[in-house]
């Protein structure tokens, strides 16, 4: 208490203090000073280039070819990571961002590029990842729409200020801060449309700050709005049913923390999408919940794809793992598969794909919940096995299959494996094992599913060299 009311004696910085202040000034001296040229991309789209030193500088937005000077934000052992200070020259392939949220918000950060120089490096991408894993590619197709209003679902967060001031949007880049925003570029407009009128309504909220978040869903007959409130508030649940009544809304709640309730307000959820294989259209019902590919019109042309790679399946017996609620296995049944069968870990989902099988007129369809990884299913007297696991990849099932063939069991190991990923990496490591047990890449694609942003989509099919 000796120094009470007294100005205390600045502290002496310790020696480890005066090392990391000395190479944070010099590293951002150094890169203020610098001309460095971007060489090439990163696999998250931001562009690679190396100071005087030869330490790898990741920097946000910028394109190869461009010469640049940089602001360093994050200083590593072995590399930076930095924003560009000053650009002297703009790439060929560099475009006007289509959302003034670019570099702000955290959604889409691709669109200083043009799509078929996105397209170019998503190929670029998946083929590295083969090289690093040993996979031999054909030549990797490449698909995608041009249209920029793609998602047909979305969550978008909630957050009342201190001064009350009501913001709605996503997340940004590297951090948990919302992103207020009035309109969203990648929206399909039956959502993008909503953000306006949602912020009024919330405007009018008894009580803004129970809200969490909001989950849109555009189906091809409805239009789903679900608010994630902590506690129910009856006179806004009212002014929540009007609003839904007024813009032709399914809407529910999900109130509460442990057990949280669903409760619909107004309307009936009837959410479903189309496919059409053939001659054949069908009708895939869904819950909210469920998974199902946020592009629809490249879900349909990775479908027509992947039936154009297979040829003629009728008579074959096919296994379809990570089903969902029938994506591939409706397909493969109405393209004339003899028997198709559907193993998925969500029972909600396998339930939902027998009713699809059963209103689409598919009698050759079954279904079963599993854990994929712990059980795996018999392969023997499967001729096509279907494979679109989570981002962690099937390695359980490849290397089950790897075995079977080291030990000469051909008869449990399909001819074919039909494999569609959301993540390069792990889809590579799988391959390979694939490859390694005697199966060859045959054809590769890489599909533009999520479009201004570093994810794709991949599919491959593997056939197995004849006994």
């Amino acid at each position: 208490m000796a120094l009470l009311g007294q100005k205390r004696p600045a502290r002496k910085p310790t020696r480890r203090e005066k090392e990391v202040a000395s190479r944070d000034t010099r590293d951002v001296d150094d890169a203020d000073s610098q001309w460095l040229t971007v060489v090439r991309l990163a696999h998250d789209g931001r562009g690679i280039a190396h100071d005087a030193t030869g330490k790898t500088q990741f920097i946000d937005r910028a394109l190869p070819g461009e010469r640049v000077t940089l602001a360093i934000h994050r200083n590593h052992k072995r590399f930076d990571e930095a924003h560009v200070r000053t650009r002297d020259n703009a790439a060929e392939n560099r475009v006007t961002p289509p959302c003034e949220y670019f570099g702000i918000c955290g959604g889409c950060e691709l669109q200083h590029m043009t799509l078929a120089s996105q397209r170019t490096h998503k190929v670029h991408v998946l083929s590295e990842h083969a090289t690093r894993n040993g996979v031999d590619l054909p030549d990797i197709q490449s698909l995608g729409e041009d249209e920029n209003r793609y998602r047909r679902r979305a969550r978008i967060g909630v957050r009342v200020t201190d001064a009350g001031e009501i913001q709605l949007g996503f997340r940004s880049r590297g951090n948990n801060k919302l992103v207020d925003i009035q309109t969203c570029s990648v929206l399909v407009p039956a959502l993008a449309n909503l953000i306006a009128p949602l912020r009024e309504l919330i405007n009018t909220l008894e009580a803004p700050k129970r809200l969490g978040h909001l989950e849109l869903l555009a189906t091809d007959d409805q239009v789903i709005v679900i608010v994630r409130q902590m506690k129910a508030v009856p006179r806004d649940a009212e002014r929540w049913q009007a609003f839904a009544q007024a813009h032709g809304l399914v809407f529910g709640w999900r109130v509460g923390s442990d057990p949280v309730v669903m409760e619909w307000l107004a309307g009936t959820p009837d959410a479903a999408y189309s496919l059409t294989v053939g001659e054949t259209s069908l009708r895939l019902a869904f819950s909210p919940g469920d998974f199902v590919q946020v592009n629809a019109p490249l879900n349909q042309r990775l479908i027509d794809t992947a039936f154009e790679w297979l040829g003629d399946v009728t008579g074959l017996n096919v296994m379809d793992l990570y089903a969902g609620v029938g994506n591939l296995t409706l397909a493969a049944a109405a393209a004339g598969a003899k028997q198709v069968t559907g193993i998925e870990g969500s029972q909600g989902m396998v339930d939902q794909l027998i009713a699809n099988a059963h209103a689409n007129g598919l009698d050759q369809v079954s279904a079963r919940r599993a854990d994929l990884s712990r059980s795996l299913p018999s392969l023997e007297g499967i001729d096509l096995l279907v494979l679109d696991p989570p981002r962690d990849g099937a390695q359980p099932l490849c290397e089950e299959l790897a075995r079977h063939l080291h030990a000469g069991k051909v008869n449990r190991a399909p001819a074919r494996v039909l494999y569609i990923a959301c993540d390069p990496t792990t889809l590579m490591r799988d391959a390979r094992l694939l490859q390694d047990a005697g199966y060859r890449v045959t054809r590769a694609l890489m599909a533009d599913m999520f479009v201004h942003t570093a994810h794709l989509e991949s599919m491959l099919l593997l056939e197995r060299a004849a006994d």
